[in-house]
C-alpha cells in the first residue's frame, strides 16, 4: 500500500522533535551537565573537554555515514537508527562505569546527531507546500534551540543528588520525542540516488568560493567551542555561581539559537547573504570579546545569548549561501561535506581546549583562543565578499524559494 505524505503539521512537529535530538539532546545539551559531572568526581575538566571531543568525533564518523550510506542502505534506515542511538547514548551515560563508557556514549550521540543533522530538513520540506516552507522549516529548526533553553531550566531540579538525574532526564525526553518523530521518519525514502551533477567539480571561481567559505564555517565551530562546552563551568568554578543556576543560564544560549534560526530571513532581505554572513560572524567575535573583558554574571549571559544568535545565523546562512554558489542538485554533496569539517573543527577545538586545561591553563585563556579564531574566520568571509564579488547566483536556483528554503 502507498504511503501517503504527511500533513504539513506533523511534519513540522516531527522536523522540531528531530532538530531538538540532533542539536541539542545530542550534542550541547551536554554543556549544562559539565559542572555537576565535575563536582560529583565522574570526570575531572580535562576530561569533560574530552567527552565533547569524543563527540565531535562522532559527528565527523556520522557525517561521513550521512554522506555515502544512504546510497547502499537509504535515508529511511540510517534515520531510524539514529534515533535508536541517541537513546541508547544517552541511556549509556546514566551510569558511571568509568571513562571510557561515557565517552562510547557520547561518541554514539554525535553520530546520531549528524544524521538526523543532515537529513531533516529535506524531509520536512518534501511535505509542506512552497508557501509554508519559510514559517515551517523555520520552527522546525529552532527546536534545537528551544530544548536547549527547556532542557536547562528543567536540568538543575534533576542533578540535585548527582549527574545520573539529568542522562536520565535527557534520555526521556529524547526517547519521547524519538516516538514522536519515528512515524515521519518512517516515511523516508528507502533509497537516494545522488545526482550525477552533485560530484561532478565546479568552475574554479565557485569551487575557491565555497572552500573559503567552508574553512571559516569549520573555524567557527572550533570558536564557540568555550561557550557550548565550559561556559557552565566556567560561570560555576570562575564567577561563583551555584551548579543549578550555572546549569540554568545554559539556557540563555539556547534562546539565543532560536532567535538565529529565525532571524535571517529578515536579515538576509536587508543585507543580503552576503552581509548577512559578514554581521552574523562579527556577531560571533563580540560575544567572545564580552567574555575577555567583563566578568559580571549578566554580561556573561548576554554573551551567551549572543553565541548562540550567531551561531545559528551561521549554520542557516553558510547553508543558504553553499545553496547561491553550487545550485540545488550539488547542495546536499556540499553541504554535507561543510557540515563534516565542522564536526572536525568542533572535535579537534574540544580536544586542543582539553589539553590547555589539563596544562593549567585558565578558561579565559580558551576564551582568547576562541577570539583569534573567529578573527581569522572573518578575515576570510571579508576576504571573499571582496575576492569573489562577481560571482552571481547559480542560475538553477535563481528562483529565492528554492534559495532560502530548500536547504
Amino acid at each position: 500500500m502507498k504511503k501517503t505524505l504527511p500533513g504539513p503539521v506533523y511534519a513540522t512537529v516531527s522536523g522540531f522533535c528531530l532538530f531538538a535530538i540532533s542539536i541539542c539532546l545530542a550534542r550541547f545539551a551536554y554543556g549544562p551537565l559539565v559542572p555537576s559531572l565535575i563536582e560529583a568526581h565522574w570526570v575531572s575538566k580535562a576530561e569533560a573537554g574530552y567527552l565533547g571531543a569524543f563527540n565531535g568525533l562522532g559527528v565527523i564518523l556520522g557525517c561521513a555515514m550521512a554522506i555515502w550510506l544512504p546510497r547502499i542502505t537509504g535515508i529511511r534506515l540510517l534515520m531510524r537508527a539514529s534515533l535508536l542511538l541517541a537513546v541508547i547514548g544517552l541511556g549509556m551515560c546514566f551510569w558511571n562505569l568509568g571513562f571510557a563508557w561515557l565517552a562510547v556514549g557520547r561518541l554514539l550521540n554525535g553520530v546520531a546527531s549528524a544524521a538526523l543533522m543532515i537529513h531533516t530538513t529535506a524531509l520536512v520540506v518534501r511535505s509542506v507546500s512552497a508557501r509554508s516552507k519559510r514559517m515551517c522549516v523555520g520552527f522546525a529548526i529552532s527546536g534545537g534551540g528551544i530544548a536547549i533553553v527547556v532542557i536547562s531550566l528543567v536540568l538543575p531540579f534533576s542533578i540535585v543528588n548527582g549527574p545520573s538525574g539529568g542522562w536520565l532526564l535527557e534520555a526521556s525526553i529524547t526517547l519521547l520525542l524519538a516516538v514522536v518523530a519515528w512515524p515521519f521518519v518512517s516515511m523516508a525514502p528507502h533509497e537516494r540516488t545522488p545526482s550525477p551533477d552533485s560530484i561532478q567539480p565546479l568552475e574554479s571561481k565557485r569551487r575557491g568560493l565555497v572552500l573559503r567559505i567552508g574553512i571559516a564555517y569549520t573555524l567557527i565551530s572550533v570558536a564557540v567551542v568555550p561557550h557550548t562546552l565550559f561556559l557552565a563551568d566556567y560561570m560555576h568554578r570562575d564567577l561563583g555561581l551555584s551548579v543549578g543556576d550555572s546549569s540554568s543560564l545554559f539556557g540563555i544560549l539556547g534562546l539565543g539559537c532560536a532567535v538565529g534560526a529565525t532571524y535571517v530571513g529578515l536579515l538576509i532581505r536587508l543585507l543580503g547573504t552576503r552581509g548577512s554572513l559578514f554581521i552574523s560572524y562579527s556577531m560571533g567575535g563580540a560575544a567572545i570579546a564580552m567574555v575577555l573583558l567583563f566578568d559580571e554574571v549578566i554580561i556573561v549571559a548576554a554573551s551567551s545569548f549572543l553565541i548562540g544568535v550567531s551561531l545559528f545565523g551561521i549554520v542557516t546562512l553558510s547553508s543558504i549561501r553553499t545553496l547561491e554558489i553550487v545550485g540545488l542538485s550539488r547542495h546536499a554533496h556540499f553541504w554535507g561535506f561543510m557540515a563534516l569539517g565542522f564536526g572536525l573543527g568542533m572535535a579537534l577545538g574540544s580536544y586542543a581546549m582539553s589539553v590547555l586545561l589539563s596544562l593549567g591553563f585558565s578558561y579565559i585563556d580558551l576564551f582568547k583562543v576562541a577570539q583569534a579564531t573567529v578573527i581569522l574566520a572573518l578575515g576570510i568571509i571579508s576576504y571573499s565578499w571582496w575576492r569573489y564579488r562577481d560571482v552571481d547566483d547559480y542560475t538553477e536556483t535563481n528562483n529565492g524559494e528554492a534559495i532560502h528554503f530548500s536547504i
